[in-house]
């Protein structure tokens, strides 16, 4: 005779530990006791007090929500999705941003212009060099007669 190793199965007993109500644990241990041969449907059903046709539905949508619970998942913690209004903030946030930074380069031409205002005037032709000193003594001369 060979034994078994390890703990005894205790099935239908596993409901105790879960949560819920006490009507919610008594029906899942009574279809966990149908498939497990320990209960007829006929004798749950009495239990119950609930049709067959009627069992076979609640225990095809116990063993439906069961079997959905194990379909395999993406590792890790699911991606977190940010609401509508965390997304429109966050664009406002980054268009304020882009504002100021436009606000800034604006700010510093202006300066720019200011301090250099040649700088600010774009001609193809270079600027002709000042007078020099026989060309100011003529335009000078010029003037007086």
């Amino acid at each position: 005779m060979m034994t078994r190793r390890g703990r005894k199965p205790i099935g239908a007993q596993l409901v105790e530990r879960l949560e819920g109500s006490e009507h919610a644990k008594s029906r899942l241990k009574v279809i966990l006791e149908t498939l497990s041969g320990q209960r007829t449907i006929p004798k749950a059903c009495e239990l119950l007090g609930i049709q067959e046709s009627m069992f076979h539905k609640m225990r095809g949508q116990v063993l439906q929500s069961a079997l959905g619970r194990l379909e395999p998942r993406p590792l890790g913690r699911p991606p977190h999705l940010p609401s509508a209004e965390a997304q429109r903030i966050a664009e406002l946030e980054d268009e304020l941003t882009r504002q100021r930074t436009e606000l800034k380069a604006a700010q510093i031409r202006q300066e720019l212009a200011e301090k250099l205002p040649r700088l600010g005037r774009q001609t193809d032709v270079p600027p002709a060099a000042g007078p020099g000193k026989k060309t100011a003594y003529r335009a000078r001369a010029r003037r007086r007669r």
